[in-house]
């Protein structure tokens, strides 16, 4: 699929996600109604997941776990507003040969995207910690040449870390850092186990592995600045691509504000995705730029030694 074509099946995904209940429904009715019951009824009563597998809007199968992943069934893709501009971003930068780096990639989604993206001389490389989602990115990148997976968190140090993984409905807030969520009004009706994982630096495994990322993805709740700090000596002599989810100050964003002043030490600024896949310049702050816009969060392009 070319370009073109993948921005306007990825425009069909933006349309469904502005729809109204009904005319998702109408798009596609058994797979509506399976979605919503089980999320509503079944894993309420059952706490269990259903798996399922969708076709995405690029045309790769992926395997989900209901409820988790239930706009990628209904849609074929994630509808958040900042998940859209993301994809559009990647179609638009991500070049033949790219290597991709998907940090906190749960089911895969933007590890298959890119994997599309880079082609056969390109590389991407997924790092997903928690134990009960890595087996579905293993299925769903098993029979991918350009892509290898790893059941791994990124941290800036190399050892077992305490790490809490939540019930389905909530597994794409699995976090090295649970404080965060304590106030949710969720959290007590559907608290983590905790669990011990195996942490590596990304200057360790970009050195082993003899990688050279030109895009780093990181997306991992809680553990911005741990990422980064395992990654200074990468980041001072290299100057990848780095999005990042930010969070405003209200969803405890203290770890992306550290993040954030080290990238700027190592002489990144930050952009905005806007609605076309482009990048424009924040320049207040990235707080101000996501409360003006009234967002709890956003995917936040760094470029390194470009000022505004």
């Amino acid at each position: 699929m070319n370009q073109k074509a993948m921005l306007q099946a990825l425009d069909k995904v933006a349309q469904l996600a502005a729809a109204s209940k009904w005319e998702r429904f109408w798009e596609s009715p058994l797979r509506y109604a399976e979605a919503v019951l089980f999320r509503e009824v079944v894993f309420k009563q059952r706490r269990k997941e259903h798996s399922v597998w969708r076709r995405t809007f690029f045309g790769a199968p992926m395997q989900l776990l209901l409820p988790s992943g239930t706009d990628i069934y209904l849609t074929g893709g994630k509808t958040h507003p900042s998940e859209i501009r993301l994809a559009r971003f990647l179609i638009r930068h991500l070049r033949e040969g790219d290597i991709f780096f998907d940090i906190g990639a749960h089911y895969g989604y933007f590890t298959l995207l890119a994997s599309a993206l880079v082609g056969s001389n390109g590389r991407v490389v997924a790092f997903e910690a928690a134990p009960a989602t890595f087996p579905v990115l293993k299925t769903n990148t098993r029979n991918i040449t350009n892509v290898s997976a790893h059941d791994l968190a990124l941290s800036d140090k190399e050892a077992l870390l305490t790490f809490y993984e939540f019930p389905n409905l909530y597994s794409e807030y699995n976090t090295l850092n649970i404080e965060q969520f304590k106030g949710e009004r969720w959290f007590t009706r559907y608290p983590p186990r905790e669990i011990r994982i195996p942490s590596v630096r990304l200057d360790t495994f970009v050195t082993e592995m003899g990688l050279r990322p030109t895009v780093l993805k990181i997306d991992v709740e809680g553990a911005e600045d741990s990422v980064m700090r395992g990654a200074q000596t990468y980041l001072t002599v290299q100057a990848p691509l780095i999005v990042m989810e930010y969070l405003a100050q209200k969803r405890h964003n203290a770890s992306h504000r550290r993040a954030e002043e080290m990238l700027r030490a190592l002489g990144y600024y930050p952009f905005c995705i806007d609605e076309d896949g482009g990048i424009q310049p924040l320049l207040g702050s990235i707080a101000t730029y996501l409360t003006d816009n009234c967002m709890e969060s956003d995917n936040v392009v760094f470029v390194k030694n470009q000022p505004h």
